[in-house]
C-alpha cells in the first residue's frame, strides 16, 4: 500500500468488523465482484463507513472467481468494488487498471459497470477509454444527489459534478445514479439544479432512493427521524422523501427527452441497447413510474412480441439450476410470473428471474443479508 494510502487508512477500523461479502455475488441486476472491501470515505448512509480497504483477490484470481461463479454468463454485466469506492485511493486505481487489462486478456465479453461518487483523475479516464476501444464495454455510474459533506464525509460535491463534463467529452457512457434521496436534498433549488446538471451530460439517470439496513436504522433516523417511526423500510425498494418522490416522477417538465428509471436494470437495458429481460416490462413501474425513451420501449414491445413463454419444465430446470428443487411454485395465467410462497435469498431470485426472463415473486428471505431489491419484487416507501 502506498503512503499516500495508508495515511488515509490509519484511522479506520479494519473491514473483518464487518462480514465480509463474498468476491464474486450476484446482486439484483448484475454480478458483483469485490477483490477490495472497505471504503475510506465516511458517509452517514453507507454500510461501509470508514472501513479500511483490504484486498482479498488478485486482478487474475478475480477473473478467475468471475468465470467460475455459478451466476457467470457471458451477457450479464459485472460490476465492479461495490463494496468500496475505487476512486478513492490511488492503490484501488491501480488495482483496477490492473483488472481491466486483465479482463481484456482473458477476453471476458461482459458489460462492466463502475460506480462513484469520487473525483476521477485523467489518467484513469484515459485508461478507461484504452480498454473501451480494445473491446471491453464500460458504463460509470456516477452517484450524485446534491448533499453535503457533513452526510458525505470525504466527498467533494464539486469534483463529482466535475466528473460529468469530464466523462461525456471522452465519450464514455453515463448513468447518473440518485441516491440516496433524503430530506435535506429534497429542495426543489437542489433536486433542479442536479437534474439539469446530469441531463446535459448522461444517458439516463436511475433514481434508487434510500436503502436502510436494519442494524443502520438507528443511525440514519438521526438525520431523518420518521424512518425509526414507519414500519416497512427496512423491507422497502428504497425510501423517498415525498417532495423527491413527487419531483422525480415530473422530470419530463424541465428534461422532457431525458430518460429516468426507478428500476436499474430498465437503465442498463436501455445503455446497452437490449430489450428488457428482467420481467418489468408491462408492469406498473414500467408503465408509470419509468420515464422510458420511444426507442426503448419499442424495443422492448417487439422483443415482448416474439417472446416465448416459459414452460414448466424451463421454470423447474431453472429452479433446480439454483437449489431450489423441491421448492412448490406455480407460473402465473399471463407466463409473466413465477410465484414462490417461500423465503429466498434475493441474490437467487436475481439468477432465477435472468434464467427465464420473467419476474419471480417469493417471500423475502428475513436471515438474507442483501437488502430488499425492486427486481424481486420489494416496495417504494414514501415519507412525509
Amino acid at each position: 500500500m502506498s503512503d499516500e494510502a495508508r495515511g488515509e487508512t490509519d484511522r479506520l477500523r479494519p473491514v473483518a468488523n464487518r462480514v465480509r461479502t463474498p468476491l464474486v455475488d450476484q446482486h439484483a441486476t448484475w454480478i458483483a465482484v469485490n477483490p477490495l472491501q472497505g471504503c475510506p470515505k465516511a458517509c452517514e448512509y453507507c454500510f461501509l463507513t470508514a472501513v479500511r480497504p483490504e484486498y482479498i483477490a488478485t486482478p487474475g484470481e478475480s477473473v478467475d472467481a468471475l468465470l467460475a461463479s455459478p451466476f457467470y454468463a457471458p451477457p450479464r454485466t459485472v460490476a465492479l468494488y461495490t463494496w468500496t469506492d475505487v476512486m478513492a485511493l490511488p492503490d484501488s486505481r491501480t488495482h483496477l487498471v490492473q483488472l481491466l487489462e486483465e479482463m481484456i486478456s482473458r477476453k471476458v465479453p461482459n458489460p462492466v459497470v463502475l460506480i462513484t461518487k469520487c473525483s476521477m483523475p485523467g489518467d484513469v479516464v484515459e485508461v478507461i477509454n484504452a480498454a473501451r476501444a480494445r473491446g471491453l464495454t464500460i458504463i460509470v455510474y456516477l452517484s450524485y444527489s446534491g448533499l453535503g459533506r457533513h452526510i458525505e464525509r470525504g466527498i467533494r460535491r464539486d469534483a463529482t459534478a466535475e466528473n460529468f463534463p469530464k466523462l461525456s467529452i471522452a465519450g464514455i457512457p453515463i448513468v447518473h445514479y440518485w441516491r440516496p434521496a433524503l430530506p435535506e436534498s429534497a429542495t426543489n433549488e437542489t433536486m433542479q439544479d442536479v437534474l439539469d446538471h446530469v441531463a446535459e451530460y448522461a444517458m439516463c439517470t436511475v433514481a434508487a432512493g434510500l436503502k436502510v439496513e436494519k442494524a443502520a436504522l438507528p443511525r440514519l433516523a438521526k438525520f431523518w427521524p420518521e424512518l425509526a417511526e414507519k414500519p416497512g423500510v427496512t423491507e422497502a425498494e428504497g425510501v423517498y422523501p415525498r417532495r423527491f418522490w413527487e419531483f422525480i416522477h415530473r422530470t419530463w417538465r424541465r428534461h422532457a427527452h431525458y430518460p429516468v428509471f426507478h428500476t436499474n436494470s430498465c437503465a442498463l437495458s436501455y445503455v446497452l441497447r437490449r430489450a428488457d429481460s428482467f420481467g418489468i416490462f408491462g408492469t406498473n413501474v414500467c408503465r408509470v413510474r419509468n420515464l422510458c425513451p420511444a426507442e426503448q420501449r419499442f424495443r422492448c414491445t417487439t422483443a415482448d412480441a416474439e417472446r416465448t413463454a416459459p414452460t414448466s419444465d424451463s421454470v423447474q430446470s431453472a429452479l433446480q439450476g439454483r437449489g431450489l428443487a423441491g421448492i412448490a411454485w406455480r407460473l402465473s395465467g399471463d407466463s409473466r410470473e413465477v410465484l414462490i410462497d417461500a423465503p429466498v435469498d434475493t441474490r437467487v431470485v436475481a439468477a432465477v428471474t435472468q434464467d427465464l426472463g420473467v419476474r419471480v415473486r417469493v417471500r423475502r428471505n428475513d436471515d438474507d443479508g442483501y437488502w430488499s431489491s425492486g427486481t424481486a419484487g420489494a416496495t417504494p416507501v414514501i415519507l412525509g
